[in-house]
Parts: structure tokens; sequence; C-alpha cells
């Protein structure tokens, strides 16, 4: 299986996941709209990268859409900072994921962790969902949570959310690769062979997913 990672920030998670063999592996490209640090981060570790740099999201939508059209991934990743727009969205319906640092659908928006902690919420965590023509309205595919702890800097408990980002990507990687996802006529997401006991991740992460290289060090200055 192969995806492409479509960005505009500076690459926190891709900065940790590219330690990974096994994401390492079937990373096809990184496509982006603008200069940033992840396509550095992306030649370094020998991966394409692809710039078309345009501060219009309909424009970059239709790039994306005209690249892929007759050679599509399995998977586009975003970590792009706009709303894609037109005839994109329904190309890559059900293949198209985000990532969010909150447990939608509470605190969308560019500013889910903060939001989360301004809300005065005893948990924080992140969502992997599938990306529709809404602010990070898409059908969520695995979500984490874990209670605040205001013993700790708000940055180490940013840090706590951030892992669990890079953890959940990874396992959605692997449900796309071994066609796990199942979606009915409402939308809604089911896993074959998830289990859902008490814990920090729902679905509960694969015993044998392949965490290599995905440590809790974190990337300085890095947080997506």
């Amino acid at each position: 299986m192969k995806f492409v990672v479509v960005i505009s920030t500076a690459g926190g998670v891709l900065s940790v996941l590219l330690r990974n063999s096994y994401f390492r592996q079937r990373i096809q490209c990184v496509v982006s709209d603008r200069r940033c640090a992840a396509l550095d981060l992306a030649g370094e570790f020998g991966v394409p990268v692809v710039l078309h740099e345009t501060r219009d999201g309909l424009e970059f939508s239709n790039f994306l859409l005209e690249r892929y059209r007759a050679d599509s991934p399995a998977l586009f990743v975003s970590f792009y900072t706009r709303l894609f727009r037109g005839p994109f969205i329904a190309f890559a319906r059900h293949k198209l994921v985000n990532l969010h640092p909150s447990i939608l659908p509470a605190c969308p928006g560019p500013d889910g962790f903060n939001e989360t902690i301004r809300s005065k919420s005893r948990f924080v965590g992140a969502t992997v969902h599938f990306v529709d023509a809404g602010v990070d309205t898409g059908t969520p595919i695995i979500q984490s949570a874990s209670p605040y702890d205001p013993g700790k800097s708000l940055a180490d408990n940013r840090h706590t959310v951030f892992m669990q980002q890079c953890k959940m990507l990874l396992q959605t990687i692997k449900y796309f690769e071994e066609e796990r996802l199942v979606l009915d006529d409402d939308d809604n997401v089911f896993v074959r062979g998830a289990r859902y006991a008490i814990g920090e991740f729902a679905p509960n992460l694969d015993d044998d997913l392949p965490l290599d290289g995905v440590c809790d060090e974190r990337p300085i200055g890095l947080t997506r």
C-alpha cells in the first residue's frame, strides 16, 4: 500500500513516523502548498516531495485532483491547514484522513488542544477522522483519551496527545492496508477485528502494530 502526505506545517508527526520502518516503506510522496520544514524533512529521508505554491484552497485541491486522478494512492494523510474544496473532496472520499488534537466533535478548528484546556475538560485526546467539506466534521476512525494532568506542564500534556496522534496514524495506515475499515449507509465506521477494552485508544491499538522508532522523545518545537 502507498499513501501520500499533504502538508503545510513543520511536520512534527512526520518527523517521528519517518523513523518507523513500516511508515517509511509505504509513504509515496509529500505534497505541500508552501515551502515548509516538512519538505526538507522528507528529503532527508529520501521521500519524494512536490511543491505547488498557492494560497488558494480550491486551486490546490484541483492540483491534487489532476495529479492523482489517474493513479490515486490508497490513502491521503492531511496536515493541510486550509480547507479542501471542489471535486477533490468527492474524489478522495473515504481515503482522505486528518489528525486533530481533540476528542471530536468537541473543540473542532485550528486550536483543538488549547480549546480543550480552556473548556476545563478533565480529559485530553485526539482523533483521526475522514475529511469532508466541513471543519473537522468527518467521521472519526480512531480516537484517544487520557486524563489531563495538572501536575504536568501544558507542553507535557500536549506531548501526550502528540504521541497519541503518531500511534493512531500508524494504526490507521495499517487498517487501510489490511482493508479492515467498513462504512455503513450512515457513514458509521466499523473496524474488522478491533477490540474495545477500557484503555487509551478506541479501538484499541493492534498488539502487532509496528512501533519501532515511535518513542516518547519530544521533537523540539514540533507539534504537528
